[in-house]
């Protein structure tokens, strides 16, 4: 009987283990510095919650060769969302969409000479926008 880990286990483990570490040094920051760092801190919160369910055992393999492959893996996810790179298409598309669906009406508040009379203007936090629109 094997009593080891699969390496997706073990990389679940280096993950939190980092994360762990990145969370306590963000905690003695200041406000200032959390908000300049929020698209980091987001991406290694996302990473941390999802890369674990998507690797296979060869690429866990691959990723705990790193000291901290949560970091790894999160800044290429920042750099692909890079707000400095071509955001051209990407804007495109999520314009498309908010036009398309139509869903951003229902969610967020529409100036009054948009609004229907007989609906409440809309008025969320980003969390239940983000909650409505999953």
């Amino acid at each position: 009987m094997d009593n080891e880990k699969s390496a997706v286990e073990r990389l679940k483990d280096k993950i939190e283990a980092g994360y762990k570490a990145k969370y306590d040094y963000w905690m003695k920051q200041s406000p200032e510095w959390l908000v300049t760092m929020a698209d980091e801190i987001v991406a290694v919160k996302q990473m941390r919650e999802d890369l674990a369910d998507y690797v296979s055992e060869a690429d866990a393999e691959y990723l705990l060769r790193f000291k901290d492959p949560l970091e790894v893996v999160s800044d290429y996810w920042v750099g692909m969302l890079d707000p400095g790179g071509n955001t051209d298409d990407l804007l495109s598309h999520i314009l498309w969409e908010i036009q398309d669906k139509r869903e951003a009406e229902e969610v967020f508040a529409l100036e009054p000479e948009f609004a229907s009379a007989d609906e409440p203007s809309q008025s969320t936090t980003p969390t239940q926008t983000q909650q409505m629109l999953m």
